[in-house]
């Protein structure tokens, strides 16, 4: 990712750290120039001090009222076998430092600190002393010089880190406009060719979500385009019924009216049904799931629709009742249940015979409705859970939602409806829905 072209993290990284890099060689540079001007300074003093430890040669410093030097702060002072307490040699000497021990120590000389150096060479004594004032005096203007470029350059530092985050960062305003120009006209996915290395798997959750809405979107399209379409045909024949009934004579107003009731009604049915396939599509936020009991809803269906049954000449039983139930609600298990039923008894024809069975199989539970109709055209099992579809004969009474209805609901609980011809060598249907054991809505 370091190396991806399109990478935020590349970006700032080489940018700043160029940047500090660029500090650094500059604070190097004022450092040593510091140094390098006191080693001047220091080679200086040594002059100094070596050449006024000659005898004879006085120091300037020694004349009444002399001003104090740089050099005076380095003093070299030799004493000889026979000298007292002040050194015959010595580099100042209005600074009379008393004699010290050999090897490294602290002087205390008129209320100044000095650093000194003794050395016995042979029957003389060699002593090296620097005030520590100059020493703090060198550090501190070593840490000025050294921290003068960088906060000559805290301005400009500022500038290009702002400069640099901005330029940075633009694919992200690029990537915002173009979010913000998606709707519900304009869905199509962003261009990620040119995203940042490390916005790619947020884009991509982004694209995905624009492509699931567009199915959603093209799919509540169509639906309403075809309920649309389904609702001409039933709306322009009550409009036809109402003319009539107002043109009929006295004597044929009750079969009119009767006519249109049935109109009415069939009308009414299915705008039910939409609402219950958009209902079941779309899903609802407050459902409650509870354990509901399949043999119970699987009865309580049979029973509703025996009189369908009967005033149609099918043969509607319950073959098998396990004991299963699902995590679900009663009215989504009812309406699935029932669909399918109802499906089978419609579109079997007189003679029929229906059988629902419940089993529990391997984590999952299975409602099968099993009968002996005609059963449907191979060419037209791909498209009986397509909207409005009916197979085999279309003067059979029905809106062609109910399948549609019911593969909604199951999906919605993360199950699935089949429907295949029998394949035991008899003619008919076999309508499967599978539920996991414990569905998530």
């Amino acid at each position: 990712m370091f190396f991806a072209a399109n990478s935020l993290h590349r970006r700032l990284s080489i940018a700043l750290g160029a940047l500090a890099i660029l500090v650094g060689l500059l604070g190097s540079l004022g450092t040593f120039l510091v140094v390098r001007s006191l080693a001047t300074e220091f080679n200086a003093s040594l002059r100094d001090a070596a050449s006024h430890v000659q005898t004879g040669v006085p120091h300037p410093a020694s004349a009444r009222d002399a001003q104090r030097r740089l050099s005076d702060d380095l003093v070299v002072q030799i004493w000889s076998a026979d000298d007292g307490d002040t050194p015959t040699r010595t580099s100042n000497r209005s600074v009379a430092l008393p004699r010290g021990p050999a090897g490294f120590a602290t002087i205390e000389y008129d209320g100044e600190s000095w650093d000194v150096f003794g050395l016995a060479a042979g029957d003389e004594f060699i002593q090296v002393a620097e005030s520590r004032s100059v020493r703090n005096r060198n550090a501190i203007r070593v840490a000025f010089w050294s921290l003068l470029p960088v906060f000559a350059l805290l301005p400009l530092l500022v500038l290009t880190i702002a400069i640099t985050v901005r330029v940075s960062l633009r694919p992200l305003e690029r990537m915002g406009r173009r979010a913000a120009r998606v709707d519900l006209h304009h869905l199509q996915p962003l261009d990620l060719a040119r995203a940042p290395v490390e916005l790619r798997p947020f884009l991509d959750s982004v694209n995905r979500m624009i492509e699931r809405l567009s199915v959603l979107v093209n799919a509540e399209r169509k639906f309403i385009a075809d309920a649309a379409h389904e609702l001409r045909s039933p709306i322009s024949a009550m409009q036809l019924q109402i003319d009539n009934l107002r043109d009929a004579p006295p004597d044929q107003y009750a079969e009119r009216f009767a006519e249109l009731k049935r109109g009415i009604a069939r009308t009414g049915s299915l705008v039910s049904q939409l609402l219950g396939l958009a209902r079941a599509e779309i899903g609802s936020a407050q459902r409650v799931l509870v354990d509901v009991p399949l043999p119970q809803v699987v009865s309580d269906v049979v029973a509703d629709l025996l009189p369908l049954a009967f005033a149609r000449g099918v043969d509607l039983g319950v073959e098998r009742l396990d004991d299963a139930s699902v995590r679900a609600t009663e009215s989504d298990m009812r309406v699935l249940v029932r669909n399918l039923v109802d499906n089978a008894i419609r579109y079997g024809g007189e003679g029929t015979q229906v059988d629902v069975s419940v089993r529990s199989d391997a984590g999952k539970t299975v409602i099968e409705v099993l009968d002996n109709g005609p059963g449907i055209a191979e060419a037209d099992l791909p498209r009986v859970f397509d909207r409005f579809f009916r197979a085999g004969a279309n003067d059979v009474e029905g809106s062609g939602l109910g399948l549609a209805i019911a593969q909604a609901l199951a999906g919605s609980y993360r199950g699935n409806v089949t429907l295949a011809n029998r394949a035991d060598g008899r003619s008919g249907i076999v309508a499967r829905i599978e539920l996991p054991r414990q569905p998530q809505a």
